[in-house]
């Protein structure tokens, strides 16, 4: 499994879920994985799915969402996400320039209310 280093202490595994499909709580498509991310301790995790045309239109990248809130089907190659794709799409965005940091973090998991 490919694993690279970033800030804040989080690190990408970039195949862990590499082209699984992202639905919302009412099976509707929201995209496809891009990065995962975890934390050193391999505890906290977040799936980034790409939205737009990712960083290259202000307003649009990667939406990071918390697995805390996914069920994952190996079968399928399907997450299904317990929100909806609005909320997703209205989430901070991470832009392709940024890095994932433990504020980033914080901002996420208090948008998604963990």
């Amino acid at each position: 499994m490919g694993a690279s280093r970033g800030t804040g202490g989080f690190r990408t595994v970039a195949d862990r879920y590499d082209g699984y499909t992202v639905v919302d709580a009412d099976g509707e498509k929201i995209g496809t994985v891009d990065t995962t991310y975890v934390n050193e301790t391999n505890q906290s995790e977040y799936v980034a799915v790409k939205r737009g045309l990712a960083g290259l239109i202000p307003g649009t990248g990667s939406s990071l969402i918390p697995m805390d809130i996914c069920a994952i089907d190996n079968t399928s190659r399907t997450i299904q996400a317990s929100t909806h794709q609005d909320a997703v799409k209205n989430s901070p965005s991470l832009s392709s320039s940024q890095e994932m940091t433990s504020e980033y973090e914080g901002q996420v998991r208090s948008y998604y209310r963990l």
